[in-house]
């Protein structure tokens, strides 16, 4: 359901979706897409490059009805009264459209004559529909010339990436997630571009031991934000047991989203982000240690048949024999504790999931081994 805390919107989860066991894909979309020039190797670097682009930012309150396009040079540009044109990004050619009315992708395709032509009988039909006329927010980066980075309402709250950057700085206790296994490719999952920017952090505070395994439970939670208007400014904090060289994040368990849109008084609410990471690693670990050691001293039968027999009969764990079997051969009892045991098949379900090559299908047995540890046995 759909609820809030301390002003922002939070998603709370189900009991049952809190304890499933489930991959992150956040990470690994940003690792797998972001140019080089859009990764950092600290969070001081991410802060540093934010904070620059912020300082050669300019910021301008206009009226819908002082703005025209004008094709230059087979480019569409953005002209105001004092006639300064003003090249605009992808993002923004894509909000001046959805502005206008007009389709991006169409307009994209046209000879930039036969786009101005449309972008400028959209702004002046706006401008005449007294609900859609009133103030541009329009933020430029200005280095000798004027580009457009977004254009917005002026009820449009910005709340800047190096602002973000600089608070994830200040939390003690957290540093950015690194994979859990030698890769070659140490890359960090830190990224900012000219519209947003992502950051995942682990505490080095608390983590919870995890009978059979050398490696703890980390908690982790990442950042998302854009001060441009492309999203909300995103927490999302979660359990998980390792992240791999790609950046998927695996085991992750207790997962909740909190986010806060860039309107109103959202400067004053994002404050809040700051506590709730800060409550979130200073939380007991009690609770999680409790689930983890009743998981591994609850045996849910004594010979392979039986346990199998027990699993594949609770229906709402959706599982089917041969998946419950794969799982059962997978456990490693040295670091998994008994196949025989609750934790154990949670293990090897865990393990035989990593095998499967379909996102969709690891999903389906991760979320039934979260299932386990609910059931009665």
């Amino acid at each position: 359901m759909i609820g809030s805390t301390d002003g922002m919107a939070v998603k709370y989860p189900s009991v049952a979706e809190s304890e499933n066991i489930m991959e992150l894909f956040k990470a690994h979309n940003q690792w797998s897409t972001r140019p080089e020039d859009e990764r950092f190797t600290s969070l001081a670097d991410l802060y540093k490059a934010t904070k620059e682009y912020a300082d050669i930012a300019r910021e301008k309150d206009v009226q819908f009805g002082d703005l025209r396009t004008e094709a230059i040079n087979g480019d569409v540009q953005l002209v105001g009264k004092a006639n300064m044109p003003a090249r605009l990004t992808h993002w923004a050619f894509g909000q001046l459209a959805q502005r206008v009315g007009a389709p991006a992708s169409y307009l994209r395709d046209l000879p930039a004559t036969l786009a101005v032509q449309n972008l400028n009988h959209g702004l002046a039909k706006r401008v005449g529909d007294a609900v859609g006329s009133g103030t541009a927010k329009l933020l430029f980066h200005s280095n000798g010339s004027l580009l457009l980075r977004a254009i917005t309402s002026d009820s449009y709250a910005r709340i800047w990436n190096w602002e973000v950057a600089e608070r994830l700085m200040g939390l003690e206790g957290w540093e950015p997630a690194r994979p859990d296994i030698r890769v070659q490719d140490n890359r960090l999952p830190l990224y900012a571009s000219d519209h947003d920017m992502f950051a995942f952090l682990r505490s080095t505070i608390v983590d919870i031991p995890e009978p059979g395994s050398d490696a703890p439970v980390y908690r982790g939670v990442i950042v998302e934000n854009s001060e441009v208007g492309a999203s909300a400014l995103k927490l999302t904090r979660f359990m998980y047991r390792y992240m791999c060289g790609n950046h998927i994040i695996w085991g992750a368990s207790k997962v909740m989203d909190f986010s806060v849109r860039h309107i109103g008084d959202a400067r004053e609410r994002w404050s809040n982000f700051a506590v709730q990471v800060r409550k979130w690693s200073e939380e007991s670990v009690s609770d999680e240690k409790a689930i983890i050691e009743r998981a591994q001293h609850t045996m849910i039968a004594a010979t392979k048949d039986e346990v199998l027999d027990a699993i594949f009969g609770k229906r709402a764990i959706g599982l089917s024999r041969k998946a419950i079997t794969a799982g059962y051969d997978a456990v490693v009892p040295a670091q998994d504790g008994d196949p025989n045991s609750v934790w154990g098949m949670v293990q090897g379900l865990t393990r035989y999931s990593q095998t499967i090559p379909y996102a969709d299908g690891r999903n389906m047995i991760d979320k039934a081994a979260g299932k386990i540890l609910e059931v009665e046995f």
